[in-house]
C-alpha cells in the first residue's frame, strides 16, 4: 500500500530527541508500516509550516504556488485582518485549505490518508475527497476539549460552539478510526455521536520487548527476591509531568510508603508543567533522599532503568484514559504494577495477574498498593514476569502496526 501519514493540528514533534511519547508514537508506527513493506511518506503542520518528510528523519519544507502567495495569500490577509479587529470566530479554514492543498499535490494517487486527528484540523477530509481516496484517522484523545479546558484555552461564546460543529464533520469523515484506548473511544462515541463499529481500539506498542531480554529482568532473576538482607525497593514512574498522571498523588503516596518500607526509593523519569510544583512538594515531604527525577530520558536509558527497578506506577488521576505507554514498558521490563483505573480500565491489565489496580486519585489505596507490593517478593515475581509474557505476545510495535494494517485492508476492501 502507498500510505500517506498526515498530521495537520496538534502535532507531536518528531524531531525532538528523545522522543515524547506521542511523538514516538508516530515515529513507531510510521517505521513499522515502513518495514511491513508499505510506501509510507509523511505531511506534517509544525510551528505554522507544513513539511513533506519520506522517512520522519528528513523535512523539507512545502511551498504552494498560488496559495503560500499571490492573490490567495493577500486575500487570506485580509480576511484576517478583519478577523482579528471585529473578533470574528475562527474557523481554521486557511490553514486546513493549505494543508488540504499541500496533500494532493503530494499524494495523488495513493492508497490511502491515514491522520493523527487534532484539534479543528480538517485539510485531511477535504483531501481525501478531492483525491478519492479513504481518510483513516487516528485519535488519542477522546473529546479534545477537555484538554483544552486543562490547558485554560478552550474556546468560549460563539467560538465554542463553530469550533464543536467544525469537529463533529471532521470526526464523521474518516471511514475508519483508530483509539488508542478504551476510555478514548468511549469518549469519542459519546461526544462526536460516531457509530460504534466505526471505532476499534489499538494499543501502542513499546520498544522496551525488544530491548530487555528476560535475563535483563529482576523478575526472572532469584537473587533479585532474597529475603534477606532486606534490599531497597524501587519505584518508578514514567512519562509527562501533567496533572492528569497524577504524580502529586504519588509523592504523597511515598510519603506513606516510607513509614512502612524506609529503604523505598522513587525514580521519576521525563519533564512536563508540573516539574516545579513536584519539587517543592518533595521538599516539603522532606523526600529528598528518596526520590530522584532523572530528567527526559531516550529510550535506551528509559530502559535500562526500567530493568533496575521493582514496581511500576501509574496513577492516573481525573483522565478519561487509564491505559497508555508506561504500561506496556513497564510490563515489557517485568515489573509488578499498580494503576489507576475504573470501569474495566485499562483492559491491558488484570488486577491480582498483572498489576494491583486502585481506584483513581486515592492515594491511600495506592501507597496501599504499594506497600503490599514492596512487601511481597513473590507477588511482584508473579506479576512481572506474567506482564512481560504478554508484553512478548501483544505488546510490540509490530504487533500494533500489523492490526493497523488489517484495518487498512478491511477499509479499502470496502471502498473498491
Amino acid at each position: 500500500m502507498k500510505i500517506a501519514y498526515v498530521l495537520q493540528e496538534g502535532v507531536p514533534d518528531p524531531r525532538q530527541r528523545p522522543l515524547p511519547g506521542p511523538a514516538n508514537h508516530v515515529y513507531q508506527v510510521f517505521k513499522e508500516l515502513q518495514g511491513l513493506g508499505h510506501h509510507v511518506e509523511a505531511l506534517l503542520r509544525l510551528d505554522k509550516q507544513i513539511y513533506h518528510s519520506p522517512d520522519l528523519e528528513q523535512y523539507h519544507p512545502v511551498h504552494l504556488p498560488g496559495v503560500d502567495d499571490g492573490r490567495f495569500r493577500q486575500f487570506e490577509r485580509v480576511v484576517r485582518g478583519l478577523q482579528a479587529r471585529l473578533r470574528l470566530p475562527y474557523a481554521n479554514w486557511f490553514e486546513s485549505y493549505r494543508f488540504a492543498k499541500a496533500c494532493q499535490r503530494y499524494f495523488s494517487g495513493y492508497d490511502l490518508l491515514y491522520e493523527r486527528m487534532g484539534w479543528m484540523g480538517y485539510g485531511s477530509g477535504m483531501a481525501a475527497r478531492w483525491i478519492g481516496v479513504p481518510l483513516v484517522a487516528e485519535i488519542n484523545n477522546g473529546d479534545f476539549i477537555t484538554e483544552l479546558e486543562r490547558l485554560g484555552v478552550a474556546p468560549q461564546g460563539i467560538h465554542r460552539w463553530l469550533a464543536l460543529r467544525l469537529m463533529r464533520r471532521a470526526a464523521h469523515r474518516p471511514a475508519h478510526i483508530i483509539a488508542s484506548g478504551a476510555g478514548h473511544r468511549q469518549r469519542f462515541i459519546a461526544w462526536w455521536g460516531v457509530p460504534p463499529d466505526k471505532v476499534t481500539v489499538v494499543e501502542n506498542g513499546s520498544e522496551v520487548v525488544n530491548l530487555l531480554a528476560r535475563a535483563d529482568l529482576r523478575c526472572f532473576q532469584q537473587t533479585a527476591f532474597t529475603p534477606t538482607p532486606p534490599c531497597p525497593i524501587t519505584f518508578v514512574f514514567v512519562g509527562a509531568f501533567e496533572p492528569w498522571h497524577g504524580i502529586l498523588k504519588l509523592i504523597a503516596a511515598m510519603a506513606s510508603v516510607l513509614h512502612a518500607i524506609p529503604q523505598a526509593r522513587l525514580v521519576l523519569i521525563g519533564g512536563g508543567t508540573q516539574e516545579q510544583e513536584i519539587l517543592r512538594l518533595i521538599a516539603a515531604h522532606n523526600l529528598q533522599a528518596h526520590i530522584q527525577l532523572t530528567g527526559k530520558l531516550n529510550i535506551q536509558q528509559v530502559a535500562q532503568q526500567l530493568a533496575q527497578a521493582d514496581i511500576g506506577v501509574a496513577p492516573y488521576c481525573g483522565w478519561m484514559e487509564f491505559s497508555g505507554l508506561k504500561l506496556f514498558d513497564y510490563k515489557s521490563a517485568g515489573l509488578a504494577i499498580v494503576a489507576s483505573g475504573a470501569d474495566g480500565q485499562p483492559p491491558t491489565l488484570a488486577h491480582e495477574k498483572t498489576a494491583l489496580i486502585v481506584p483513581p486519585c486515592d492515594e491511600q489505596a495506592l501507597s496501599a498498593a504499594m506497600i503490599r507490593l514492596a512487601q511481597d517478593a513473590e507477588l511482584r515475581r508473579r506479576l512481572g514476569q506474567q506482564g512481560r509474557i504478554e508484553a512478548e505476545q501483544v505488546h510490540s510495535w509490530r504487533h500494533t502496526a500489523v492490526q493497523i494494517e488489517q484495518i487498512f485492508k478491511d477499509v479499502l476492501a470496502k471502498w473498491m
